[in-house]
């Protein structure tokens, strides 16, 4: 029997977390509802962390499994993001 797709159906969990880190980022950083703790920056080559016990407590259980910061940065390191604290980019 092949699985129907249903637009209407609830969203599974395991669909959400099978989607590689970039895609989730770009996903939470692009959600209205996020903003009060992640913005991109107007230049939109950067975004920044607002308010991090909020990004921590909310944002991060909707999006990932390990919902600790310092995994959240880990993983951005992994996939070669760099820090900005001073600059044009910033």
């Amino acid at each position: 029997m092949k699985k129907q797709n249903n637009p209407a159906a609830p969203k599974n969990i395991d669909d959400e977390f099978s989607k590689i880190f970039p895609q989730r980022l770009m996903e939470l950083l692009n959600e209205p509802s996020n903003h009060d703790a992640i913005i991109w920056l107007p230049h939109g080559k950067a975004f920044l962390i607002i308010d991090c016990k909020k990004f921590s407590s909310k944002v991060l259980p909707k999006y990932f499994r390990k919902t600790k910061y310092a995994s959240f940065t880990r993983k951005l390191n992994r996939w070669n993001f760099s820090r900005v604290v001073q600059g044009p980019n910033l």
